[in-house]
C-alpha cells in the first residue's frame, strides 16, 4: 500500500467524496462521510441532487451533481435493468459532458496539501483529478464483481469463466472483453477529455485505470470474496458498511403495528432505483396469496404496485433493513450488495432475481454460501418463487448457515475500520 508522500502528519483533512450511482452506492459513502466528520475532518459529498435530503439528514456538506430530473431520466429508462444495456446507459452518462462538469466542481473545492479524494467505482472525475493535481485518492468498491480477475472471475451475464479454466485463457477473455465491449464505449470520450487535461490516453479502463494507485477499499468481507492474486496490490478488504440511516432499533409505529398483526412476513424489494418492477410485485402478490403468508413491499415508486393489495400484504416506501429483516421470514430482492449484506446480518434467507450490474455475481456468492437461491428473470414466476421459499424455509441446512453467517457481524464496526484505514494510509492521524 502506498502512503501519501511529502505531506506532514494531519489531524484534520478536507475530504471530498464523489458518490456516483443509486442508493446502494451513495448510502455507504454517506455513512463513511458522517464517521469521518465525527473524527474531526471537513467532509463534502458530491452526488446527484436526488440525494440532497439523504446527505443533509446525515449533517454532511453537499454539492449537487446535475439535477434530480437527470437521475429520474436514467431511472425512468427500462434499459437500465437490462443485463447489457443498463451498463451502456450508465457509461455513456458518466463519460458525457457531466464528466468535465464534475471534475471542475471537485477541483474548485481542493485545498492544496490538505485534501483527500474518495470516490465510488464510477467516480472517474476524482481519478482524473488525482492524476492532474497529484491529490491522494481512494477508490471504494462495494462489491467484488468490479475486480476482473483471471483467477476467480466474477459472474457476468454472457461471460462464463469457471474457476477450473486456465488462468491464461481467462486473462485472454478479459482482454477480449475490454477491447471489444468495454473500451469502445468508455475510452473515446474519456481519452478526449484526458487530452484536454494534458494526460496521456488510457486503455483497459475497468481492468487497470479504474483503481486508484493510492488505495482501493473493498467494502465486503473476505468470507464473501477472497482477494485474488491479480487484484490491485493496494486493495484492502474491510467488510460490509451496513449504514442505512437507522439511528436506533425502534421500527416506525406503522411498521410495528403491521408486524404485530402479521408476524414473519416475506419482504420484497426490486431495488431502490427500480421503477419497472410491475411484474416483480405482481408475482410477489400471488406468492403471498398462494402460501397464505403476509408480505411487505418496499419501493419508493408505488405506481408499479398492483391496483389493490390483498389482506396481509402492505407497502412502505422505505424501512431500514437493519430494523426490518430480523422480523422477516425471507427476503426476495434484486441482489444489490447492500441488501444482501443486511440479510446476512439478520440471518434471513434470500431469493434473488438478478437483473443487471453486479447482481449476478452477488447472487452467485450468496447461493454458494448456502443461504438462498437465485431465480432468473425469465423464470421469476409465483409458482417457482413459492416452491423456492418453501424449500429454503424447510431446510435445516439453510437455517444453520444463516445463523452461522450472523456470527461474522459480531464485534467489529466495519465502517469504522474503513475510516481508520483511510486515516492511517494518508497520515491523517
Amino acid at each position: 500500500m502506498r502512503n501519501t508522500k511529502g505531506n506532514p502528519r494531519q489531524t484534520s483533512m478536507t475530504i471530498l467524496i464523489l458518490a456516483v450511482g443509486s442508493y446502494g452506492d451513495v448510502l455507504p459513502l454517506v455513512g463513511m462521510a458522517r464517521q469521518l466528520q465525527q473524527h474531526g475532518h471537513r467532509v463534502t459529498i458530491f452526488t446527484s441532487a436526488h440525494f440532497k435530503e439523504l446527505v443533509h439528514r446525515a449533517g454532511v456538506a453537499f454539492i449537487a451533481l446535475g439535477t434530480a430530473d437527470d437521475y429520474d431520466a436514467i431511472a425512468n429508462n427500462p434499459a437500465l435493468w437490462h443485463p447489457h444495456k443498463g451498463w451502456r446507459l450508465l457509461m455513456k452518462r458518466i463519460v458525457s459532458s457531466a464528466l468535465g462538469e464534475t471534475y471542475t466542481l471537485l477541483k474548485s473545492k481542493v485545498i492544496p496539501e490538505n485534501t483527500l479524494l474518495i470516490s465510488s467505482t464510477l467516480g472517474f472525475a476524482a481519478r482524473l483529478l488525482q492524476e492532474t493535481h497529484h491529490i491522494p485518492h481512494a477508490t471504494v468498491h462495494f462489491s467484488p464483481g468490479v475486480f476482473h480477475s483471471a483467477h476467480q472471475a466474477p459472474k457476468i451475464p454472457g461471460l462464463i469463466l469457471p474457476d477450473w479454466l486456465p488462468v491464461s485463457f481467462k486473462d485472454s477473455m478479459w482482454k477480449f472483453l475490454d477491447h471489444t465491449f468495454i473500451d469502445p464505449i468508455v475510452k473515446p470520450q474519456l481519452n478526449h477529455f484526458r487530452r484536454q487535461l494534458g494526460l496521456p490516453p488510457v486503455s483497459r479502463i475497468f481492468h487497470n485505470w479504474l483503481h486508484s494507485p493510492d488505495l482501493v477499499l473493498g467494502l465486503f468481507p473476505e468470507w464473501f470474496a477472497t482477494p485474488q492474486p491479480d487484484w490491485p496490490s493496494e486493495t484492502h478488504i474491510t467488510g460490509f458498511p451496513l449504514y442505512d440511516e437507522a439511528p436506533d432499533k425502534v421500527l416506525p409505529a406503522t411498521v410495528q403495528r403491521f408486524l404485530d398483526a402479521h408476524p414473519e412476513p416475506f419482504v420484497f424489494t426490486p431495488g431502490s432505483a427500480n421503477k419497472h418492477g410491475q411484474s416483480f410485485f405482481r408475482e410477489a402478490t400471488e406468492v403471498c396469496q398462494d402460501l397464505g403468508r403476509p408480505g411487505i413491499f418496499l419501493t419508493r415508486y408505488p405506481e408499479q404496485l398492483p391496483p389493490s393489495l390483498p389482506k396481509g400484504v402492505t407497502h412502505f416506501s422505505y424501512v431500514p433493513l437493519s430494523q426490518l429483516l430480523p422480523h422477516a421470514s425471507a427476503l426476495i430482492h434484486h441482489g444489490g450488495i447492500g441488501t444482501c449484506s443486511q440479510a446476512f446480518r439478520a440471518g434471513t434467507p434470500q431469493v434473488i432475481q438478478p437483473l443487471a450490474f453486479d447482481q449476478f455475481d452477488n447472487g452467485a456468492r450468496m447461493k454458494k454460501l448456502g443461504v438462498g437461491m437465485m431465480i432468473p428473470k425469465r423464470r421469476f414466476q409465483a409458482s417457482t418463487i413459492a416452491r423456492g421459499l418453501q424449500a429454503l424455509l424447510g431446510s435445516s441446512d439453510v437455517k444453520r448457515q444463516c445463523q452461522s453467517l450472523q456470527h461474522n457481524f459480531l464485534g467489529e464496526d466495519h465502517l469504522e475500520k474503513s475510516c481508520h484505514l483511510l486515516e492511517t494510509t494518508f497520515r491523517m492521524v
